[in-house]
């Protein structure tokens, strides 16, 4: 199994924080959403940062800036987005600097919408460790529920937060590496990067 024990220590820390039922209904209202485009080792990715932190994080296909730009704003209808592509790309850097590179290291804060069941099974994906492989089934057996093995299929296919919160180390049982949200093909060469030790480890702490 690829999941660790929490008090290692890693390069950059993710601290997860799931939003309140009463931030659920709101949808954001009231907030200022800055998001924008950047490009990345495996493609362009769309980053928008609320109050507390990052709430959304996707790869996308050329033709899928609109697209993205919506799934954005359906996940928090009351907010206002501001688009701010230098941000982004100021946000995206130290993710995806490699050891050595000098980005900066600082904790990031991820701030997610889902049901209680999504978000542990998101909280049990950052204890997996950088370069290895966790099956359905065992995230599963982590998060206490040894029989819901398609109900955490499903929450890691509906991850808001791309990379950060790492959906692609998950693979099926028998070791084939599956599908991906945002390409198989991509999947593959996030997984080579990873296992090429170009691609640093991740804690998280949850609140």
């Amino acid at each position: 199994s690829g999941l660790s024990g929490p008090g290692r220590l890693h390069d950059l820390c993710v601290n997860l924080e799931a939003a309140s039922p009463g931030e659920l209904k709101s949808g954001g209202e009231g907030w200022s959403i800055a998001y924008g485009f950047a490009d990345t080792p495996f493609g362009t990715c769309l980053v928008g940062v609320g109050p507390r932190g990052i709430c959304h994080l996707a790869f996308v296909a050329p033709s899928g800036t609109p697209t993205e730009t919506a799934a954005l704003q359906e996940n928090w209808p009351g907010a206002d987005l501001r688009r701010d592509d230098e941000a982004a790309s100021r946000i995206l850097a130290p993710i995806f600097d490699p050891p050595g590179g000098g980005g900066s290291k600082r904790p990031l804060n991820a701030f997610v919408r889902g049901t209680e069941f999504q978000v542990r099974v998101w909280r049990a994906l950052l204890q997996t460790q950088s370069g290895t492989l966790v099956s359905y089934g065992q995230l599963a057996v982590a998060i206490g529920q040894p029989t819901a093995t398609r109900a955490v299929g499903t929450s890691v296919g509906r991850n808001p937060v791309a990379l950060l919160i790492p959906c692609h180390r998950v693979i099926r049982s028998t070791g084939v590496i599956g599908n991906y949200r945002w390409g198989h093909v991509r999947k593959r060469a996030i997984l080579a990067w990873e296992s090429g030790g170009l691609f640093t480890e991740r804690s998280t702490t949850a609140t």
